[in-house]
């Protein structure tokens, strides 16, 4: 689906709040449900923003109103963009996507997406706590869940986690991790 889960939002805003960032990277933006609490929560609702916003997806049929709150939207494979891009940012979100990938591609993507982190920056990641079968969801394939991702895979990957939410939220429960580049 092109949404995440409620859960995970008051995680992100705070996240957000704290930080700061000045430059945000939505992964997999869907909906654009990521930037409503990038504009909401870091620019608090008023233009001119002071948060400069990109978002990735691959899947153009969920453009709506909300993609008019990013200043730039690629479209393109998660993975593509990855791989070509020498940009950084303050804060980097990978919201309700893992569980998209095979656990192996997930892992590789984890391990490449942390260098589009700045210095100082923070990397959000947020996937469902338990696995729920869905396949490809308006005729989109890439909504099919492929993994479950666990605690442990992401603090492997060095990300501090939390369990959110509870059994009867809509998804169930929610994942979120935080990982920060190591200081120099």
């Amino acid at each position: 689906m092109p949404i995440g889960s409620y859960a995970v939002v008051p995680y992100l805003a705070h996240a957000l709040s704290v930080s700061r960032p000045a430059s945000v990277l939505d992964l997999g933006m869907g909906f654009g449900g990521g930037g409503v609490i990038v504009r909401e929560w870091l620019d608090l609702g008023t233009q001119p923003w002071r948060t400069f916003l990109v978002g990735v997806e691959v899947w153009e049929s969920y453009r709506g109103p909300v993609w008019d709150l990013y200043n730039v939207i690629l479209l393109e494979t998660i993975e593509a963009y990855v791989a070509r891009t020498c940009d950084s940012f303050d804060c980097v979100m990978l919201n309700d996507v893992l569980e998209h990938f095979e656990i192996h591609r997930g892992r590789a993507l984890l391990s490449e997406i942390k260098r589009l982190v700045a210095p100082g920056g923070t990397f959000l990641v947020s996937t469902p706590a338990q696995f729920f079968e869905q396949g490809a969801v308006y005729g989109n394939d890439w909504e099919t869940h492929r993994s479950l991702w666990t605690v442990d895979d992401l603090a492997a990957h060095g990300f501090d986690v939390q369990i959110v939410g509870r059994a009867d939220f809509l998804c169930g429960q929610a994942l979120f991790g935080q990982w920060r580049p190591p200081s120099r």
